[in-house]
Parts: C-alpha cells; sequence; structure tokens
C-alpha cells in the first residue's frame, strides 16, 4: 500500500478508481453509471498488479469479466433508449450481475480472489462492489432480486465449506455478506453503508493480518492478532459489530428473507471456526505483545463505539 502512495502513477490511479466509484453512484444518468465504473475498472487494474511482478492471470480475467459486463450494460441501455424495456432491463442486469460477481455470473470471483495480492483482494471483495450493487438494486425487480440474495446465501454458505485457501474461503464469504447487503439496500441505504462500512473494516483487519506472512492457506499460526480481530468480525458474533450491523438488518427486514440470511451465517461460522481454531488458538501466545495489545484496544474501542451509536439510532 505504501508504494502506491508513493509512486504517483500509482496515486493517480488509486485517485481514478475512487473517483469512479463515486461517479457512479452520484450520476443520475444511465451513461454516467457506465462511466463511472469504467474509470473504475482502468485505475483499478493498475492497483491489482502495480509493479509489473504479480500474476498477470487474475488482471487479465478481471479485465475481460469487467469488459464483458460492461458491453452488457451498454447494450442494455441502448435497447432502454429504444424503448425495448424489458430487453433492455434484462441485459443490463446481466451486466452488472457479471461485474459485481453475484449469482449466476459469480464463478469467476474465487478463482480471481485465489491469485490476486492481498490488497487488490481486498478491494475486490470491499469496496470494487459499491456501485454494481446499488446499481443492481435499482435496477432488478424486488422478486428477481430475492431470488438472487437466497442463491447467493446459499452458494456461500455451503462452497466455503472445507476450502483451505484464505483468499477462497474469504471470496465464498463474501457471497454471504453480500446477501445481507442486499438485503440491507432493499430496506435502507444508511444500514446498507453502515454494514458495508463493517465488512470493509473486517476484511481489511484479516487480510492485513494475513499479508504479514503471506498466510494464503489454513496452516500455521496467525503473525498478526489483527487476523484473529478481523475473523472475529467477520463471524457475525456478540458481542463484536458484525453482529450488530446484522441486528439492525434484522430490525428493519420480514418475510422468509431474513431467515435465510441467518441460517447462511450460521453455516458460515463451520469454515470460520475451523480457519480460527487451526491457526489462532495455536498463537494465544503472541511473539509482538504491543500489537496485540494494541490490536485488542483497536478493536474494544470501535466495538464499543459501534454499539454506542447502535443504541443511539435505535431510540
Amino acid at each position: 500500500m505504501l508504494s502506491l502512495v508513493l509512486s504517483p502513477m500509482k496515486l493517480a490511479s488509486l485517485v481514478v478508481m475512487l473517483m469512479g466509484t463515486f461517479v457512479s453512484i452520484s450520476s443520475e444518468g444511465l451513461v454516467g453509471v457506465w462511466l463511472g465504473l469504467e474509470l473504475n475498472l482502468y485505475g483499478f487494474l493498475v492497483v491489482m498488479n502495480p509493479d509489473g511482478h504479480h500474476n498477470p492471470e487474475p488482471c487479465v480475467k478481471y479485465f475481460v469479466v469487467q469488459s464483458t459486463g460492461s458491453i452488457l450494460m451498454l447494450s442494455g441501455f441502448l435497447f432502454l433508449t429504444e424503448e425495448c424495456v424489458e430487453s433492455g432491463l434484462i441485459m443490463s442486469s446481466l451486466g452488472v450481475l457479471l461485474k459485481s460477481g453475484v449469482f449466476p455470473l459469480h464463478s469467476w470471483v474465487p478463482s480471481t480472489i485465489k491469485n490476486s495480492s492481498w490488497l487488490a483482494s481486498g478491494l475486490m471483495l470491499t469496496w470494487q462492489k459499491i456501485s454494481p450493487l446499488v446499481f443492481l438494486s435499482m435496477i432488478m425487480p424486488s422478486k428477481v432480486l430475492w431470488s438472487v440474495i437466497v442463491l447467493m446465501a446459499g452458494i456461500g454458505a455451503v462452497g466455503g465449506l472445507n476450502q483451505n485457501s484464505v483468499r477462497v474461503m474469504s471470496a465464498y464469504s463474501s457471497f454471504v455478506h453480500t446477501s445481507w447487503m442486499l438485503l440491507g439496500l432493499m430496506w435502507s441505504t444508511v444500514v446498507f453503508v453502515g454494514y458495508f462500512a463493517v465488512y470493509s473494516l473486517s476484511v481489511g483487519l484479516f487480510f492485513y493480518g494475513c499479508s504479514l506472512s503471506d498466510k494464503a492457506s489454513m496452516v500455521g499460526q496467525f503473525s498478526s492478532a489483527a487476523s484473529g480481530m478481523g475473523l472475529l468480525m467477520l463471524m457475525g458474533m456478540p458481542p463484536f459489530l458484525g453482529f450488530l450491523a446484522k441486528v439492525l438488518i434484522f430490525l428493519i427486514s420480514s418475510g422468509p428473507l431474513i431467515s435465510v440470511c441467518i441460517m447462511s451465517s450460521v453455516i458460515s461460522l463451520k469454515f470460520y471456526m475451523d480457519f480460527f481454531y487451526s491457526m489462532m488458538m495455536k498463537s494465544l501466545v503472541d511473539k509482538n505483545k504491543m500489537e496485540m495489545k494494541l490490536m485488542w484496544a483497536f478493536v474494544v474501542i470501535v466495538n464499543f463505539m459501534g454499539v454506542v451509536l447502535v443504541l443511539g439510532l435505535l431510540s
């Protein structure tokens, strides 16, 4: 991450990536949405392989997938302008589904995440989802979106079982969290933003800890307390913020969808706990005691502030 800040070209690419997302979600026209997604894509491609030393396969795969999604979106927009509303919505929805990695066009996500750098993987699971998910909730019919939520929850929960790769496990975990985020988007944008912020913080802590020793599989010990803290937040167990974020969605939503999301989270606890016990419990005596103390202090403060904020919103 430091190399991105020190290099003007890399910093410019990062700014373009961030600016593209803001352009996309703030645009009132379809062309503005597409332009923002394209700016985000070309900025992110540099972030994926900033020095040209990483494996080029995920960069090429990501570019092909995103370009295909853009073509489908543009074709759908053209149909909409020609008053072929049904065909236009179908093609636009397929393009956004492909770009966001949502069922039924989700199969590219685990393999791309597995071969990418830690930074690129973390951004693909968090920041890169903002624009497509927001646009998807706006153009997709409610009944179709319900089916997508149910299937994403099931695929994420079952697919993550018996996974040995940290990145692949995180990809399937993101499917479960995506179902929660889409459910939140159906009812409240504010709740979606809160859930997304908590999820992004959890993934950031988890990947940061794993990246310190390039921990790519569930073998060995944690090298950082950040991994453990991020994993606990991803689990959604009380009293961590991940649990409170899910409680907010539970309180504002209704119907059987929330039951499906809860069941998928319960099933996903299995691979979370496998990972936690296979790595964290062997590292109770951390060599870097100062880092452990600072990380515990940080997580306690963040979760305490989150509890206070949630209680304030509920009152």
